[in-house]
Order: C-alpha cells, then structure tokens, then sequence
C-alpha cells in the first residue's frame, strides 16, 4: 500500500511555489521532528536550504532523500539543481542524468540540464536537449525559458522574446517562475533594442520581488556603525596582531564590477578568489553581537580574527585570497582592526548604469529589499555612499577605488594597480581573466567569461526618460 503524503508537506510545497522559504521551513522541520525518516520532508527542507544558503545542511538532507528513496527522479534532479547552485556542474550533469534515467520526459530536469550546460558556456548543448520539445510545442515554461536563455546567449533576442510571449502572462505559474520569465523577457527585448518593451518587463518581474525596504532602519544602522568607529576614536582602537597581509577584501554596490576585479586577480597564480563569503558576518554575529570594541581584550581580537583565517582558508599557499561579500562595506571598520594588514578594494560605478543593472536583474528571492524600485534603488544608493565617504575618510589610500568604467576604458593600467595594491607582481594571465575556468556563482557570471566589453558602459542611456525615478532619488 503506498505511503499517503503527510497534508502539512503539501502546505510545505505550496509555501515554496509562493517563495514562502521561511515558513516552508517551519513546517518541514515539525514534520521532520515527528517523523525523522519522511524522505519527502527531507528533501522540501533540502530546497528550502538550497534557497537560503544553507548548503551544507541541504546537501546531507537530499541525500538522506536519496538513500531512502532513490527511484526519485525529482530527488536527483533537487541534488543537480543544488550541485549547480555551488558550481559543482559536472557532478550536477551525471545526476540530472540519473534523474532522466528514471523519467526520461521530466521536463524540470531537462530544463536543469540545459541550464547547466548554459553555466558551462556550452550553448549549443543545452539547445540540442530542449530543441525537441520546443519544436512538439507543448514545452513546459521552464523549458521556454531556458531555450530563451540559450537563444539570448546565441544572439537571437527576437527569437528569444517569441518563444517567452507565448507563454504569458503564466498566471497559474508560481511567482518566482513569473520573475524568471520576465527579467528573461527583459533580457531579450534590452538586446533587440527595444528598449521600453524592456523597461516594461523588468518592472512586472520586480512587482513580483521582494519589496519591504525600510530606508529609515538602514540609516540608523549606519549611524550606529559611524557612531562605533568614529573619525575621533577610531584610530586608538585596539588591533589584532594577527598577519592579515594576504587577505583582501572587495566591497561595493551589487552590479559594480566586483567579480570582474574578482576574477582578474583570480587568475593571477599567486591569488584566489573565495567568492561571497558569509563567514565574517556570522563570526561578527557570533563573537561581538552589540559589545562595544573596546570593551575587547586584545586576545578576544586575535581570536575572532584567527577563527575568520580559519574558516575562510585557502587551499594553497596563496599571496592574495579574496573575500567578495559586497555586504562587508558595513564591516570596513572591523576588518581593518581585524586584519590591519589586508587588502582593500571598493568597487564603484556610475549610479545610474549600477541602479539600472540592479533594476534589471533577478536576485535570489527575499534578499536585496532596496533593489525592486528605482526610488529604493536611488535612496540605497545615497545612503550606502554617506557610510563609504566615512570609510574614505577613515581609511584613505589604504582602500583602493576601482572605477568599472575605468577598468574597461583602461584595461591594463587598471589591472596593473589592482595587482600592485594586493602587493602582486604584473601578470598577462589577468588581462585574459575569462581563460581562467573557474566556477563562478555571483550574478556576473556572464561577463566574467568573456573578454571586457564596453555595452553596459552607459547603459543607462539607452532607456532615457524611463529611468528619471532612479535620477530623482539620486539628485541628478
């Protein structure tokens, strides 16, 4: 006799197609502590982790899924859709195989395999294994949408917009697929040049983002961050004696060419890039909370630093290991007591380009509150601009300003005094950072595989009047 699906699990699922991760999670984990071996709430928990960067525990939950249950194909594909996620993308490929190996005609799997074969650069194959359904015409949207993808990639937007409008407006679709196939739909459209068609897309795909900014919360928080480490205290605070000289760390804006500095000095033989790390914030939570610094003893400060070393090591014996969490803009002041010898690197770019980019783009759903209007954007903006100017003030030349423009306008000189500033010798290797094969997961990862272009410098122009929300917030 089959196994009757618990009614809570399916309440689970329809809070997951309604990007509701945190009370999915809720749900799954009462299941879960009744019934320890429900290999179906192991596996809801394991995509609720995946969507919430618990990857480690989502990880072990799907293969418990798995080793309960391995006749699955939405499991294996769940383990390849997690495998994709940390850019383990061959692993990724054999399980949506052993998925397909159970249902061949799972469309969600098809859909993750092409995807992946998309992170690959590998265009041609994730067209070849969704070009049959298309061609029956009875895709699935997830399916539209990765073919879209592929036809972007491959300079056929207008193509790419037919296959997109036919399945609108999707309105029994969950709301995180109706994103996808908007920004998608914008995507295609910006690259026709049809430019308000594009505007008009990407504001349906952020009427659908998460939109709870509180601009007065994040202006208090600043304060009490400038208030911590004021221009008149700040330099008789106590330092870590800790060597932190092969640290660097890279802030800015989302969409300001970070991961392109990223890669650049990742390519270099003597660095390494170690992505968007949480470990900073989660150790700052962990080890200080709201104590004032200094209350800290100067072993509590060598501590927390040698426990960040720690958790945030390289795997070689490297001069320059990067840590790109554009959040730590709010952490400048504990870094440098932290790690008074690392390296600095602020990220910027023209606002109106950068706000636009962030307009423009999906981000993971319940992050990124600011980045779903063009006034929030604008006001963001502004107010994460007055703590950096505190920053400047404070740090001086021992942070490094990367202009994006500049970097593209002036590749090598650019270059040149990256690598100088994270005390690396000159290398030809980082001019052609996107020979460099290696996984990237941040939302550049387009860009950083392929030599600098110049198409989204002033990229704002292109959409004029449509953006005067974005100039007003901005004071221009």
């Amino acid at each position: 006799m089959a196994k009757q699906t618990d009614p809570r699990l399916m309440q689970a699922m329809q809070l997951l197609a309604q990007g509701n991760a945190k009370d999915a999670e809720t749900v799954c984990r009462t299941v879960l502590s009744e019934k320890k071996r429900d290999d179906l709430a192991m596996a809801l928990l394991a995509q609720v982790c995946n969507s919430t960067g618990k990857y480690k525990e989502g990880m072990e939950l799907i293969r418990l899924a798995i080793a309960k249950n391995g006749k699955r194909a939405d499991y294996h594909g769940l383990l390849a859709d997690m495998l994709t996620t940390q850019g383990d993308f061959r692993s990724a490929l054999r399980s949506y195989d052993q998925a397909l190996k159970y249902d061949p005609g799972h469309q969600g799997c098809i859909a993750g395999k092409a995807n992946t074969f998309l992170r690959l650069d590998e265009i041609e194959k994730a067209i070849k294994i969704v070009l049959p359904l298309i061609k029956k015409g009875n895709e699935q949207i997830n399916i539209a949408i990765v073919y879209a993808k592929a036809l972007i990639e491959n300079d056929e937007p207008i193509e790419a917009s037919d296959v997109l409008l036919r399945h609108l407006p999707a309105k029994n679709e969950s709301p995180e697929v109706r994103r996808t196939l908007y920004f998608t739909l914008g995507k295609a459209m910006e690259k026709a040049g049809e430019h308000k068609s594009a505007f008009e897309s990407y504001e349906e795909g952020n009427k659908l983002s998460y939109s709870a900014f509180d601009l007065d919360s994040l202006v208090n928080q600043h304060d009490a961050i400038i208030k911590t480490f004021s221009k008149s205290s700040f330099h008789t605070l106590p330092n870590s004696t800790i060597d932190s000289s092969a640290r660097v760390f890279i802030v800015g804006m989302l969409r300001s060419g970070s991961t392109l500095t990223e890669q650049i000095i990742d390519s270099h033989p003597n660095g390494a890039g170690l992505g968007e790390l949480e470990t900073l914030p989660k150790i700052l939570h962990e080890e200080i909370s709201d104590r004032p610094w200094e209350s800290l003893k100067i072993d509590e400060i060598n501590h927390i630093a040698k426990r960040y070393m720690q958790e945030s090591a390289s795997k070689q014996n490297i001069t320059a290991v990067i840590d790109k969490q554009l959040g730590n803009y709010q952490n400048l002041g504990y870094i440098r007591k932290l790690f008074p010898n690392a390296k600095i690197i602020h990220c910027t770019r023209d606002p109106l380009s950068m706000g636009l980019s962030c307009f423009a783009q999906k981000l993971p759903p319940y992050t990124n509150a600011w980045a779903s209007s063009l006034h929030s954007i604008g006001h963001f903006y502004n107010e994460y601009m007055r703590l950096m100017s505190h920053w400047n003030e404070l740090l001086g030349d021992s942070m490094l300003t990367v202009s994006y423009e500049e970097l593209i306008e002036n590749q090598e000189s650019t270059t040149r005094n990256i690598l100088e500033h994270v005390d690396l010798d000159f290398n030809p290797m980082c001019l052609e950072f996107w020979k460099n094969g290696r996984a990237v997961l941040t939302l550049s990862q387009d860009q950083v595989r392929r030599p600098i272009y110049r198409s989204s410098v002033a990229r704002h122009e292109r959409f004029g009047e449509l953006i005067n929300p974005l100039r007003d917030a901005l004071g221009l």
